[in-house]
């Protein structure tokens, strides 16, 4: 499995490309539908880059079909709008606009070998970018009108998702081919590129101009950063993406470091009015300041947030524990949280009852709808109850302080402070997701951060092997980690280990599962799981893994 890259080299970017045309001699005449109507949803949700080690060898071979068939013939228009040309992350609608060829449809993985003649060096990227691939960046770009950076824009996307298509698996998140576009998302970007009759994920040109087609829908070329962000809503995804660009534009007809500047991120300092001074936790206030800044919802957000806040839980302290598992303390539901969640404040994991992640999830969600009341509306589908947040937020409404600064690109904190425990495990496979989250594999377990070992063995559980460790440092010190069933611990009870240190293997043929727990043991989705359910301590587990690496 991949390990994360612990830094990430944010090139120094300017203003626009000066880059020579980008677009081949044999760039196809007709493209597929511009963009859906509607805003695109996320097209990928990767959490780490694809791992590159090893990466593309020259004479390599990645599986993929065979080499492009001419373009496909035009379909029939539909009649679509234009694209906004303004600024900041929200998208438009696609250009005139036709669509998909309907005989089209996703095939399975192609047996077929895609071969790799060679690999320029680079002196900023892990990896160059494999010559055969080029002109499908370049023609891509050129057909759904990307700009000059598109191209590199493109291979970019492509390096950080699936390294070239050398890591084709299936994401934890369902994220499919080339470019990792979830399936849905795929059903309305997919494109048949090379005509063969199939809109195929796993081909690259029709992944690469799936691709392309998604980036002009969200605001390409005149939002290159908001067309990156609305295809993976994570900062470190739009900080790797540009720096790898500014390294591949070269080779893709650019310009090093000529790629878009990071926009600003507006931060607030708000005050609430003075009989709700301290009526609003200083915890929450912070999360409707950072939510709502980095969102674009400006000083009403911040007080909007709040109200919903106070309407829904009274921030907090009107609901169980469990309620605030569950919906959060904005009260948001299962399908709000599957769309819309964010790991508010980028410790690795998203929490419903985390303020941070609540708010963060909610201000996106509203931000998705390009309008305050919009957003309300589609948070709860009733008047009433938007006309009392507005009215609830002109109380609550006091004064702000704004000032801008360049967003921080970084990966999330967890990702940088911990390993990934399989680090040192051989031929891991991902299982189900229940309590926490189940592989089968070889070799050495480690441990995820300095951490205390609590307990060896596991009684009553299937084989009764096990390790339950707590960390010591970081931004989840005091949580409490199991690993259970077919393992043998190498460390005793007592001990304290270094991140990366070995405390177990897998037994040979052996199935483990990994989660949260208390100090006794017992796994934090205890008192809610039956046989089979997916839990929502399983979820942050393997959310926080994916930040890891695995």
């Amino acid at each position: 499995m991949g390990r994360l890259r612990n830094t990430l080299a944010v090139a120094a970017v300017g203003a626009a490309l000066t880059a020579a045309n980008a677009s081949a001699a044999d760039t196809p005449s007709t493209v597929e539908s511009a963009a859906p109507a509607g805003t695109p949803p996320p097209a990928s949700e990767t959490t780490v880059p694809a791992p590159v080690t090893p990466g593309i060898q020259q004479g390599a071979t990645l599986a993929a079909p065979a080499l492009p068939n001419p373009a496909p013939k035009k379909p029939a228009p539909s009649g679509g709008t234009s694209p906004k040309g303004s600024g900041g992350k929200k998208q438009g609608n696609g250009g005139s606009s036709t669509e998909p060829v309907t005989g089209a449809s996703t095939a399975p993985l192609p047996s077929q070998m895609f071969s790799v003649p060679s690999i320029p060096s680079s002196t900023c990227a892990a990896a160059g970018v494999p010559p055969v691939l080029i002109p499908m960046y370049q023609r891509a770009a050129a057909a759904y009108g990307l700009g000059p950076q598109g191209a590199a824009v493109l291979a970019g996307i492509n390096e950080v998702e699936t390294a070239f298509g050398t890591n084709l698996n299936v994401s934890s998140a369902g994220a499919i081919g080339w470019m990792q576009f979830m399936p849905s998302t795929w059903e309305m970007y997919g494109v048949d590129a090379n005509g063969d009759g199939v809109r195929d994920p796993y081909n690259p040109e029709d992944a690469i101009f799936a691709a392309a087609r998604y980036l002009q829908a969200a605001g390409m070329p005149s939002d290159t950063y908001g067309a990156i962000y609305a295809y993976n809503h994570a900062d470190w995804y739009v900080a790797e993406v540009l720096a790898n660009a500014s390294c591949y534009a070269p080779s893709l007809g650019g310009t090093v470091g000529a790629l878009p500047e990071p926009p600003q991120l507006q931060v607030l300092n708000c005050e609430p009015a003075k009989p709700w001074k301290n009526e609003v936790p200083a915890a929450y206030l912070a999360a409707f300041e950072s939510a709502a800044g980095r969102y674009e919802l400006g000083e009403r957000g911040v007080w909007a947030l709040a109200a919903v806040a106070r309407l829904e839980s009274n921030f907090g302290r009107g609901m169980s524990k469990g309620q605030l598992r569950a919906a959060g303390p904005l009260g948001l539901e299962a399908s709000e949280w599957d769309r819309y969640a964010v790991d508010g404040n980028d410790d690795g994991r998203i929490r419903h009852a985390d303020p941070a992640d609540s708010a963060a999830t909610l201000a996106r969600m509203i931000w998705s709808k390009e309008s305050l009341r919009a957003g309300l509306f589609a948070h709860n589908h009733a008047a009433w109850y938007v006309q009392a947040v507005l009215d609830e937020a002109e109380q609550i409404e006091g004064s702000c302080r704004a000032h801008y600064v360049d967003w921080q690109l970084a990966l999330p904190a967890a990702a940088t402070s911990y390993v990934n425990p399989f680090a040192l495990s051989t031929n891991l496979v991902t299982g189900r997701i229940d309590q926490g989250v189940d592989f089968v594999g070889g070799g050495a377990i480690v441990a995820i951060g300095n951490a205390k070992v609590l307990q060896v063995g596991a009684p009553g559980w299937p084989e009764e092997g096990g390790v339950l460790y707590q960390l010591l440092d970081g931004p989840l010190k005091g949580e409490t980690i199991f690993v259970f069933e077919g393992v043998d611990a190498t460390v005793q009870p007592g001990q304290t280990v270094k991140a990366g240190e070995q405390i177990a293997t897998f037994r040979p043929g052996g199935s483990i599962e990994i989660g949260f727990a208390d100090a006794a043991g017992t796994p934090l989705s205890h008192g809610e799981y039956y046989e089979g359910k997916v839990t929502q301590s399983g979820l942050e587990m393997m959310s926080f893994l994916q930040a890891l690496g695995v």
